[in-house]
């Protein structure tokens, strides 16, 4: 009996199929024998690196699949790929529902980085201090050292009572030159989403927090102020308010100027 070259071929690749398939269903065996919290801690590391890999990690097999909806997953999902707002001529509106939806899921599920962006949004962008003081509460609750920022800052723009508390708050958070230098992360975080959103908030685009009262005078080094991200700009004020006011200036500085008539 001859065999033909074309049937050899065929023969090849089913042999090579059957040995894919063979070693795909042994790959899911060996999974599924693993302790169900070791898999969500898994697919969890790979979310909080990349949301690509943790897409390619839930469509590999179906027990990802299944333990990629894990509360913990999206907790510590990382949101680093997503842009602040939807760059609406560019996605499409399907694709802009589904990144809707799981960052909805990330806040429901915890995570800090989606309670603290929605949190800065409500409040700078659609005006509903309520639900951007709730969503920034429970990402500081998280450990989300960017939320407590922001909440001394709004503290200070609605003044009266809360002003003092809020000066208190920047001002304990720039205790130390370490402390200092987690601020201005916090600070540098804070104005980049402010440079890529519509600010239409009242109270930020209107007349300037009051400034320290006793108007300490600032020493900079060679009589120039400090402009240098790595310059410690904070070593020469003198109280919580003038500390304070280092961070509303910055954060001015990049807000919409409004005309007064």
């Amino acid at each position: 009996m001859v065999i033909s070259r074309h049937s050899k071929k065929i023969t090849k690749i089913r042999g090579t199929r059957n040995n894919k398939l063979i070693m795909k269903e042994n790959f899911s065996s060996a999974i599924e024998s693993l302790p169900n919290e070791l898999l969500t801690e898994i697919v969890a590391r790979v979310a909080s690196t990349s949301f690509q890999n943790y897409i390619n990690a839930k469509l590999s097999c179906k027990v990802f699949h299944e333990v990629a909806k894990e509360r913990y997953v999206y907790q510590n999902a990382t949101l680093a790929e997503f842009s602040i707002e939807p760059s609406w001529e560019k996605e499409k509106q399907e694709k802009i529902n589904k990144v809707a939806s799981f960052l909805e899921l990330c806040r429901e599920c915890g995570n800090t980085e989606a309670l603290y962006r929605k949190g800065v949004m409500d409040f700078f962008k659609d005006d509903m201090p309520e639900l951007a003081s709730e969503f920034l509460k429970r990402a500081a609750k998280g450990g989300h050292i960017g939320a407590f920022y922001v909440i001394g800052i709004i503290m200070v723009f609605m003044g009266d009572e809360f002003k003092q508390k809020g000066v208190k708050l920047i001002g304990n958070m720039k205790n130390t030159k370490q402390l200092r230098k987690i601020t201005r992360e916090c600070r540098k975080k804070l104005i980049e989403i402010l440079t890529q959103i519509w600010v239409k908030n009242p109270l930020v685009l209107g007349q300037r927090p009051n400034r320290c009262t006793i108007q300490h005078q600032r020493i900079h080094r060679n009589g120039w102020p400090h402009d240098s991200e790595d310059e410690d700009e904070d070593m020469d004020v003198h109280c919580d308010a003038c500390s304070c006011d280092v961070e509303i200036d910055h954060i001015i500085s990049v807000l919409p100027k409004v005309d007064v008539y």
